[in-house]
Parts: C-alpha cells; sequence; structure tokens
C-alpha cells in the first residue's frame, strides 16, 4: 500500500521533521518555506494484481524552469481489474494539467487546481468508457 500523504514530512531545518499537513496550514496562511524537503515513500502490495501506484517526486509547473515543482502521488485500484488502474495511472496527470491554463502565476495556478482535478477525473473517465471496451 502506498504511504499516505499525511505521512510525508518535511526537514524544515536541522533534523526537524514537519507533518505535511502542517506544511499545507502554512501555505494557507502565508507561513512558507523557502525550497522545503519533502520526504516520500512508496511501498506496494497487491494479492491480484489489479492495483497500481504513481508516484512523481518532480513534476514541473513551468516546463524546463526546474523551480515551479510538485509531487504527485496516486494508487490505483483496479476492482474487478486491472484496465481502469492502468488507463487512470497513464492518463488522469496529463488530463488534470491540460485542465490548467499556460502561464499562470503559482497562486493562479493553486487557486485553478481544484476546477482542474475534477476536469481531469471526469475527462479520464469519460476517456476510459470510450476507449476501455478495447483495451
Amino acid at each position: 500500500m502506498m504511504m499516505s500523504a499525511a505521512t510525508a514530512a518535511t526537514k524544515a531545518g536541522g533534523d526537524r521533521m514537519v507533518p505535511l499537513a502542517v506544511l499545507l496550514k502554512r501555505e494557507l496562511t502565508s507561513e512558507k518555506i523557502e525550497k522545503p524537503e519533502i520526504l516520500s515513500g512508496l511501498a506496494s502490495q497487491t494479492k491480484k494484481g489489479e492495483d497500481f501506484t504513481l508516484l512523481k517526486a518532480e513534476c514541473q509547473r513551468c516546463a524546463g524552469d526546474g523551480v515551479s515543482t510538485f509531487s504527485v502521488f496516486g494508487l490505483f485500484d483496479g476492482h474487478n481489474g486491472s484496465a481502469a488502474a492502468i488507463f487512470s495511472k497513464e492518463n488522469l496527470l496529463s488530463n488534470v494539467l491540460s485542465a490548467i491554463p499556460q502561464d499562470l502565476s503559482r497562486d493562479e495556478w493553486l487557486a485553478a487546481l481544484p476546477r482542474a482535478l475534477v476536469a481531469g477525473f471526469v475527462k479520464t473517465d469519460k476517456d476510459f468508457q470510450e476507449k476501455g471496451a478495447f483495451l
């Protein structure tokens, strides 16, 4: 099973570990930490081979700048087969990112993310329904 986002932590200087929930609260209240070091891990165990994980620790919000990175974690559970889990793992992230307009500031990008998540999930679901029968 994949390590939950709640167990991810960062080093905010020295050996002091800060829970992800605290980091998110700081982001919302503008107590930002410059260049936090995010620690993550991935472990997976599946009995039927229907579960798939996705861990991308350094995605770029603005292609090529290397500064505006973010991390993506996903667990795709293939109930009654693996086709939907594989399709979602391969398509969901690009569908979410394509729903966010280009050239947004960091704050605008974060504000656009919730709607982009919904749009990405809906597109992935519709695409799978159309293409899934042929997988």
